[in-house]
């Protein structure tokens, strides 16, 4: 008897989740590796403030430039081997390469600039997977999978960041810089495996060699008339400028450029509080960072997705986002059990990432419910792009106040200043009408997540 698997992800529904939860893991996996591994080792080889903030840029700002990806994505694919799959194996391969050019790095520590312009280019390249997830992600997802997807999408990014962060962080020590990209790489390599042998659509190839169609290339209408809609560049950036003309959308891009910026502000100064002023170990900060950390990051995000469901997106975001400004005036209301006890600093730090979660989870179903589907890509990627914008401006000016000498304490409840902006746009980021629109706009539910 012959065994057959259905390897085509439009007619396997647990196939599709999965697929799209591995391939968000992947990008979870270098940036876990750069913001907590590689982050603490340069910290604990004597790199100040400004050589993380470097890193943290590096690791961030390509993502704010992810946008250009988007019309890219929609306007041109190679119908025979899928719509977004190609451009997912493209991406995934040129992530391993440049991952790899590490390893040509004879001193990281002395070069951290070059260790920084590779992470910026890896990350050129990581974005255009994640737009090309995404696209696949609103593509593929059923309305009654999107609940679910939400969250567990995302969640896999934080057990990819857990994987780069506390699991790439015992290679590093024990074992050296090379061998821990080595890892990363080989980890990668892996990954891409699976897109590499399932089908979008019956009727597709998996390779243009010793595979053959699986039959009639199969679409439905609504692709069908995407692509006529979307024929043309000019068409496409009509349509999104039009997408971009109503106050809850451009609202919704001020939301998504200072949401983030708090948290860029604090994160190279927390860093070097916690190794240098508090002489927490690497490996202790990495453990709590990459797992009860990332744990609480994940059941945010998991857990976060289906509260959204039952009070809506921006009601949790609310709540989220005054409990994150809540969270930054500790370290000013409470210096003495900050500094002295580390029970307490730890429990802060877990406590801070369930939050991170929950809002980010939150900040994705309401840039879905003001974008419009025909320029789904784009759209929702410009947003995911500022976000990531958000992060990098907040990571540039933290050297700044070292160079004023802010007292940590101060920084803090600067960013928690900002965090309150946040609760002022949120009202204001009400949901598309479909019927002011010629198209319909994006399911809210549907999760295809970011960085």
């Amino acid at each position: 008897m012959r065994f057959s698997m259905n390897t085509t992800l439009t007619t396997n529904p647990v196939l599709r989740i999965t697929v799209l939860c591995v391939l968000y893991l992947a990008q979870g996996i270098p940036h876990g590796f750069v913001t907590i591994a590689l982050s603490v080792w340069f910290v604990t080889q004597g790199v100040d403030v400004d050589g993380i903030a470097q890193l943290a840029t590096a690791a961030v700002l390509p993502w704010s430039f992810k946008w250009a990806w988007g019309p890219v994505v929609d306007r041109y694919q190679i119908r025979r081997y899928g719509r977004r799959r190609p451009w997912i194996l493209f991406a995934q391969s040129l992530m391993i390469l440049s991952a790899g050019s590490l390893l040509l790095v004879d001193d990281p520590v002395a070069q951290i600039s070059t260790v920084a312009s590779i992470i910026f280019i890896h990350n050129l390249f990581s974005g255009l997977q994640d737009v090309s997830v995404d696209a696949l992600a609103v593509d593929l997802l059923a309305p009654e999978q999107r609940g679910r997807a939400n969250g567990l999408m995302y969640g896999s990014k934080y057990l990819g960041t857990s994987i780069g962060g506390a699991g790439l962080s015992v290679v590093l020590v024990k074992l050296g810089f090379d061998a821990a990209v080595l890892t990363m790489c080989g980890l990668l390599g892996l990954i891409m495996l699976v897109p590499l042998f399932i089908r979008e659509r019956p009727g597709e190839q998996r390779l243009p060699f010793g595979d053959h169609s699986s039959g009639h290339l199969v679409e439905d209408a609504s692709e069908l008339e995407e692509r006529s809609a979307n024929a043309s560049f000019l068409t496409l950036v009509l349509r999104l400028l039009k997408s971009f003309g109503h106050r809850n959308t451009l609202l919704a891009i001020a939301l998504a450029f200072l949401v983030w910026i708090p948290n860029g502000m604090t994160y190279p100064v927390g860093l070097v509080l916690f190794m240098n002023d508090l002489g927490w170990e690497q490996l202790e900060y990495s453990r709590l960072t990459g797992t009860w950390g990332i744990g609480a990051a994940l059941l945010g995000s998991v857990a976060g997705g289906f509260i959204a469901d039952r009070i809506g997106a921006r009601r949790l975001a609310a709540i989220a986002a005054s409990a994150y400004a809540a969270l930054f005036c500790v370290p000013g209301a409470c210096p003495i059990a900050w500094l002295e006890h580390t029970g307490f600093a730890s429990t802060y730090i877990v406590v801070t990432d369930l939050v991170q979660g929950t809002l980010s989870v939150s900040l994705f179903a309401i840039f879905m419910s003001v974008s419009w589907k025909i320029v789904a890509a784009t759209q929702f990627t410009a947003y995911m792009a500022m976000l990531n914008l958000s992060y990098s401006v907040g990571a540039m000016i933290a050297p700044t106040f070292e160079e004023y000498e802010w007292a940590y304490w101060q920084i803090y409840l600067l960013a928690a200043a900002v965090q309150i902006c946040v609760l002022a746009i949120l009202p204001f980021c009400t949901p598309t009408d479909s019927k002011r629109t010629s198209v319909e706009p994006l399911d809210p539910d549907a999760n295809l997540g970011e960085p």
